[in-house]
């Protein structure tokens, strides 16, 4: 089911195979996305073809610097003498918020609950999100007009990371040929069996155990980092649903190396986006021995 699901989004979306893979991953635990990258790069067509190929109900948020929270999360009004709640777009199984610093930082801060708890405060009113429920987030590069940074607090809410790769000359003419234009998607994915299937994915205590080992080199060896305990817990639920997708029944240490650029590109602030998966290779990743090798 899983290899289909792949196959379904790659009608879709050319190249980035493994970040379809990981994007999946994240989703299948609960986790959000943040897209970073120039407009017209197909940020949007990624984000949609996801949600087409796992079956899942979609709404799109377009930001702008005059959108309110109340557009986002809803609002009460008076009707027949009683007050009506009306839910906003955030009810539904993945929300795309497109070109999310674009809006205000009041604005923004709207997410904070919905991606933490899975819950949306209406005046004095909590409801529930659907489940499963995941942000997918674009974001255009902070040095454009009309932008402002995402506050801390909220990009430690988003589980992974990435900017969509740069097409080869021959995806390039496929893509202007709009062959992926016209193809449809039919998907009969369900996710209750799967999320199941990932809660029983093992993960030995030495796999964790080098993970913390990681956290300690990174905080150890460059000044002014701060890794969090929700970033390693997600950290360990991607690994887990990667796991899930690469059809493995627990988590080895290569999951952990390979999902952890990805959750931590817009955590750290050590070099440019786009050096940050070799630096973490080369300075990180490749300096830190495995527990059976000590």
């Amino acid at each position: 089911m899983i290899k289909k699901l792949i196959q379904d989004v790659q009608k879709k979306i050319i190249g980035n195979e493994f970040k379809i893979k990981i994007s999946i991953a994240a989703i299948l635990s609960g986790g959000h996305i943040l897209i970073e990258d120039l407009p017209g790069t197909g940020k949007t067509t990624f984000a949609k073809a996801l949600t087409t190929a796992l079956n899942l109900k979609f709404k799109r948020i377009q930001f702008t610097s005059d959108l309110l929270p109340s557009d986002i999360l809803g609002y009460t009004f008076l009707k027949n003498d009683k007050f009506v709640i009306n839910q906003g777009p955030i009810f539904t199984n993945i929300v795309l918020a497109d070109e999310l610093n674009r809006a205000s930082p009041k604005t923004q801060s709207a997410f904070l609950e919905s991606m933490e708890e899975k819950t949306v405060t209406i005046d004095k009113d909590t409801f529930q999100l659907p489940n499963p429920f995941s942000v997918i987030a674009t974001q255009n590069p902070s040095d454009l007009s009309g932008t402002s940074l995402l506050p801390e607090s909220q990009l430690d809410r988003f589980t992974i990371s990435f900017s969509l790769e740069e097409l080869n000359k021959e995806q390039r003419i496929e893509l202007l040929k709009n062959e992926t234009n016209n193809i449809s998607i039919n998907s009969d994915f369900t996710f209750d069996d799967t999320a199941k299937d990932i809660n029983e994915i093992n993960i030995n205590e030495n796999v964790i155990e080098y993970l913390d080992n990681i956290s300690e080199f990174i905080k150890n060896n460059f000044n002014n980092t701060h890794i969090s305990p929700r970033c390693l817990k997600q950290t360990i639920n991607i690994a887990k649903s990667l796991s899930y997708v690469n059809s493995s029944k627990y988590v080895t240490y290569q999951e952990i190396k390979d999902v952890l650029p990805f959750v931590l590109r817009h955590r750290l602030n050590l070099v440019e986006k786009k050096e940050f998966f070799n630096f973490m290779n080369n300075e990180v990743l490749n300096k830190v021995p495995l527990p059976d090798e000590k």
